[in-house]
């Protein structure tokens, strides 16, 4: 399910991608705990589907649950918290707030070169 709303989020079709992710993060709470890396990957992209809406202040509440979801489930300096960090750095940057976008951009950037290497691109 998680697959398919990525899928229609990029075709434009975002009702039936937040449907998918609906569903995915509905059996995500059956099958696993709620502080899954799997269900921080849910809410990033139930953010993305907001902010391909122009939802950002919906988008910023996603990506900050899957922040604190990442945080729990595989800590502070792993490449899935990387991510939730840029994607909160690109909604400041949507809502012209640079100085903020900026500063997240720069600790994702710092949790990146820990975990991948600074020749990492």
């Amino acid at each position: 399910y998680n697959n398919m709303g990525n899928a229609y989020n990029r075709k434009g079709e975002h009702d039936r991608a937040m449907k998918m992710f609906e569903r995915a993060l509905h059996i995500g709470q059956i099958t696993q705990r709620e502080q899954h890396p799997d269900t921080a990957a849910i809410h990033n992209n139930i953010g993305n589907v907001h902010q391909s809406k122009g939802e950002n202040d919906k988008a910023l509440q996603k990506y900050e649950q899957a922040l604190q979801i990442c945080r729990v489930a595989v800590g502070e300096q792993h490449p899935c918290t990387a991510n939730t960090y840029s994607n909160i750095a690109n909604i400041h940057q949507s809502k012209g707030e640079y100085d903020k976008d900026l500063q997240v951009h720069e600790r994702a950037l710092e949790i990146r070169s820990v975990t991948l290497g600074e020749q990492h691109p």
